[in-house]
């Protein structure tokens, strides 16, 4: 039978990280089922807490990563044990700040790929507010749209500590072009009720197959947080890999408990998200570089 792992990146907020972990065990039925807790160095010892509280479940297991190395680097402790200690043949990375209530959702996806193979999937995630995230819009799929989000959020971020940032962002379609930056009410576009192949995939919850699982040993390293979907994109055109947004199979996702939990002041949140994501945008225009 094949071996079905989710792995949990936990980073403090340890009452989300719980609601996770019981939502999979009290509500979905596949026999070989492991849970994969990745804690990013914690520095309240959340992490050490859930290791004692769920030493006693056979499909729990809590790993401890003395450092903080991000969203990939921490996803990527738990990938790696998945595929080399449980020898999983499916592994979801979902976020700590989801739940899932679907009975068959570990079956479905393993049927759905034994009917049509792919490396990727992503399911309907669906926030607490109703608001459907996949598939997601990837704007930045061009080298040259890469640059001007460099060029814009190291303005955004120059203002952030003028603390003026959010002006920027009520003015700002009056001096960028629309075609280069500002694409409006794009989600109004994207279909997020029927099957689609080749799509940008949402970030808090992604199912990789064994296809994927055999090549890659998790998400490229290169960002520390933020830009994820779209370099997994990158590797998906690049690489001609199958990604599919399959929404028969569905989780809920409260969004953002982490840095909500680390970064109480809005402002001061805006920032730690503009650095990393222009961190990111140059992984990527590095990417595109190498890639002419």
């Amino acid at each position: 039978m094949d071996c079905f792992c989710f792995v949990i990146l936990h980073y403090q907020t340890k009452t989300d990280t719980i609601e996770c972990i019981n939502s999979i065990l009290a509500n979905i039925l596949y026999p070989n089922l492991r849970i994969i807790v990745a804690d990013n160095g914690s520095p309240n010892k959340s992490g050490i807490e859930l290791k004692e509280q769920f030493k006693g479940y056979e499909q729990v297991e809590v790993l401890l990563s003395p450092d903080n190395l991000g969203f990939t680097g921490g996803n990527n402790i738990g990938f790696q044990y998945a595929k080399h200690t449980c020898s999983a043949d499916f592994i979801a990375l979902i976020n700590n700040d989801t739940i899932i209530e679907q009975k068959d959702f570990a079956d479905a996806i393993i049927s759905k790929y034994k009917s049509s193979p792919f490396h990727i999937l992503g399911p309907d995630i669906v926030t607490l507010s109703g608001q459907h995230q996949n598939p997601v819009f990837n704007k930045l799929s061009s080298l040259r749209a890469v640059q001007n989000y460099i060029k814009h959020y190291r303005k955004v971020l120059f203002l952030n500590y003028l603390c003026l940032d959010t002006l920027l962002e009520k003015i700002k379609k009056a001096f960028i072009p629309k075609s280069n930056i500002h694409i409006e009410d794009i989600s109004m576009d994207i279909d997020h009720f029927s099957e689609q192949e080749g799509v940008a995939l949402h970030g808090s919850a992604i199912i990789f197959s064994g296809l994927y699982i055999k090549k890659y040993d998790g998400l490229y390293p290169g960002p520390f947080m933020y830009g994820e979907e779209a370099i997994l994109d990158y590797f998906v055109k690049k690489d001609k890999l199958i990604s599919v947004y399959w929404p028969e199979v569905s989780i809920l996702h409260k969004d953002d408990s982490s840095t909500n939990y680390v970064y109480k002041k809005a402002l001061k949140k805006r920032r730690f998200y503009l650095k990393n994501f222009i961190r990111s945008l140059r992984v990527l225009e590095k990417l595109f570089n190498e890639g002419k």
